[in-house]
């Protein structure tokens, strides 16, 4: 997979080579240039283009065509018209399905596009290299070009394929199974879209947002979606579609409504939408795979409405026809079909035989969905192998837990990352000053070596900038969190010392002084007495103001040293859980935090709060503690409790042991756990501090 932002520097560099023997063949023959742009050229590549784009030639001749105006016009000079031939090629390739050939000629004719600073041209390249990736579902290339193409469109104010870009960046989240996204993405798309007036990309949006809306099992707005679909065929049939593609649209959104109606277990209203679409005659030869589906479906439907008519002839019809075209994800789901069928049928030899076809074919396309769902019904009724597919079905699950907590990630990260790269490429395009110099050959390779050595240690810095950066984001939030809670804890510290002073000390002053006002009226000694008490109360006073005194003294703590040592100590002090685990901290005060670098004190914060984490689900401790300890350049975490403690090899696969590894990994550090049943844990890291 070529990606833009790894190749950036070397095109650069080779264009920097290329230029220079130009100049010295220059240098030698006292002129060099691009062929001329004559007329007759030009009409010659038009000529090409025309034979390339005849749909009644031959695949092999079209493609033979656009090679040769391709051979032509990639000898002409950068202007605007050898790029629009770049961007015709483009398409040409593009529809001849040369997905390859469509992708280089997008790369190139986009480095043109960034050399002339043709915004249009490097918009339109990007839009045609998501596509490209796209068909070749190469879907993590396919979003990062057309969230450029978006940024593009959106900085020269060109809102024509902006609906269409977000439909195609919708229909990737749909793909990874994030459908609340594909449908924040597709309602964006439909707006713009209508602003433009595509019908056929309006029905296509609908429809999409009704399929993300059933991914979130929200029926009735899936429904509400789908008949929109469904009215804008009729706009089609206006404008002049053919009769044929308007019903095998109007099949595939019948398709789509049963699902929604078999969802909902309304199994009639399934039956009646997938008969409706088995009516037309064109779609069993036109789309047969469609066919097969809705055939499949229906008879599924009768299957769970308790309607055996016809069954299971109508599962087999359909996986013969899938058999024939070689569509194997609809083999998969015809096995899964017959072995529930034949397992509420107690045929379970039967049942188990077509489900282990389901999950063997499934594992070979890489089908996860149809994986889970085999798995799922095997472990259920396999009475010899049920606990082996119980295992793979949690195994699957939980990697496309994680594979869409990745995406997810990944993608909002293409979206920042899209407004940098293209400025950094605009940033390398204004170096793009090539030196002219004597034709003394070593000089211009010393010249080269330069620029390569520069180049890498640039993109190494341009990492540990951003590595960095992300590190000091986290202390930040980490310190801003600290803050947080310390002014928490002022406020509640000031609430305790203000009730004090009001519900003991002052009424206290007030009963001894209204006492002292009546006793001072008698003199015998009784009275005198009376007094010496009252005295005493007041010392009394005065030891309850020195007490909530030294309370002020004492929770000095709050508003001093703001070091990464305090911020440790006081998140580990203040756990809290279920237990009443009292936690301790002793930290070596000769660490100096201030030289250690953001990203080990990140990887260090997140250790202990992890290990703390554990403490308070599982260990049921009454003590627990942190030690941090330097002896020379090592830096030790020790976190101990005296919980119930766990098996280490049992709980080895779980994420939080994991994360640990993950941490103690980055900081080039070991992990040591020993802990047994009863006897409490101890997880202990030790990495060096450079």
């Amino acid at each position: 997979m070529r990606h833009r932002s790894n190749t950036c520097a070397s095109k650069i560099l080779y264009r920097h080579l290329s230029y220079t023997i130009a100049i010295l063949f220059c240098l030698a023959i006292f002129s060099c240039g691009h062929p001329a742009k004559d007329e007759e050229s030009q009409n010659a590549i038009e000529k090409l283009f025309e034979r390339g784009e005849n749909s009644a030639l031959s695949h092999k001749q079209r493609e033979a065509s656009i090679d040769s105006a391709f051979n032509i016009f990639s000898k002409f000079e950068n202007d605007s018209v050898t790029r629009f031939f770049y961007r015709r090629a483009t398409v040409a390739y593009y529809d001849l399905d040369l997905y390859n050939k469509s992708l280089s000629t997008s790369h190139k004719v986009f480095d043109m596009g960034v050399d002339s600073k043709d915004s249009l041209t490097m918009a339109k390249a990007s839009y045609f290299l998501g596509i490209s990736h796209s068909e070749k579902n190469h879907n993590d290339s396919a979003f990062f070009y057309y969230a450029q193409a978006e940024k593009l469109y959106i900085e020269i104010n060109d809102k024509d394929l902006l609906g269409e870009i977000g439909l195609s960046k919708a229909y990737i989240y749909y793909d990874i199974g994030e459908y609340v996204q594909c449908e924040s993405q597709a309602i964006k798309a439909l707006r713009l879209l209508e602003e433009k007036g595509s019908t056929i990309d309006l029905h296509k949006c609908n429809n999409l947002i009704g399929s993300a809306l059933l991914g979130q099992n929200n029926f009735p707005e899936a429904i509400k979606y789908y008949r929109n679909a469904l009215r804008q065929l009729d706009d089609l049939a206006k404008e002049g579609y053919p009769e044929e593609t308007i019903s095998n649209l109007r099949a595939s959104c019948y398709n789509n409504l049963g699902h929604v109606y078999v969802k909902e277990r309304d199994y009639a209203a399934a039956i009646k939408i997938y008969r409706e679409a088995l009516a037309s005659d064109q779609i069993k030869s036109t789309l047969p795979a469609l066919y097969a589906k809705l055939q499949s479906n229906l008879a599924y439907a009768q299957f769970r409405s308790g309607n055996y008519s016809g069954l299971p002839q109508m599962f087999y019809n359909s996986l013969k026809i899938r058999e024939g075209i070689k569509d194997k994800q609809g083999i998969v789901a015809s096995h899964i079909n017959l072995g529930e069928y034949y397992a509420s049928k107690n045929n379970m030899a039967l049942a188990v035989s077509h489900l282990k076809r389901a999950y063997n074919d499934a594992k070979q396309i890489g089908s996860n969905d149809e994986i889970l769902t085999s798995s799922k019904l095997l472990s259920e009724i396999d009475k010899k192998d049920g606990a082996f597919y119980a295992e793979q079905y949690i195994s699957v699950n939980e990697k496309m837990q994680n594979a869409i907590k990745a995406n997810r990630e990944k993608f909002a990260r293409f979206e920042y990352e899209t407004d940098k790269l293209l400025d950094e490429k605009e940033a390398l395009a204004r170096k793009n000053t090539y030196i002219i110099g004597a034709s003394i050959i070593i000089l211009l390779f010393v010249a080269a070596i330069f620029i390569i050595y520069y180049l890498n240690s640039r993109n190494k810095e341009l990492l540990m900038i951003q590595e960095q950066q992300k590190a000091n984001e986290e202390i930040y939030q980490l310190m801003f969190e600290q803050r947080s809670n310390i002014e928490s804890a002022r406020t509640e510290e000031k609430t305790r010392i203000a009730m004090e002073l009001h519900d003991g000390i002052l009424n206290n002053i007030y009963a001894v002084r209204l006492n002292l006002e009546f006793i001072n009226k008698k003199a015998d000694e009784a009275s005198v007495m009376k007094r010496k008490e009252y005295i005493k109360e007041l010392q009394n006073v005065e030891s309850e103001i020195r007490a909530v005194s030294h309370d002020l003294s004492r929770n000095d703590i709050f508003i001093q040293g703001q070091d990464f040592g305090t911020i440790l100590r006081f998140m580990i002090t203040s756990q809290k859980n279920n237990f009443y685990t009292v936690f301790d901290a002793e930290i070596d005060p000769t660490i100096d935090w201030e030289a250690i670098n953001n990203t080990y004190k990140v990887n260090i914060y997140r250790i202990i709060q992890e290990s703390l984490q554990n403490i308070n689900k599982y260990s049921q401790a009454q003590h627990a503690g942190v030690e941090i300890i330097q002896k020379e350049n090592d830096l030790t975490i020790v976190v101990t409790d005296n919980g119930i403690g766990f098996d280490p090899e049992k709980a080895k696969g779980g994420i939080g042991l994991k994360n640990l590894r993950k941490r103690a990994d980055a900081l080039k550090g070991i992990l040591n756990i020993n802990s047994q049943i009863g006897k409490g844990s101890v997880i202990e890291v030790v990495f060096p501090l450079a």
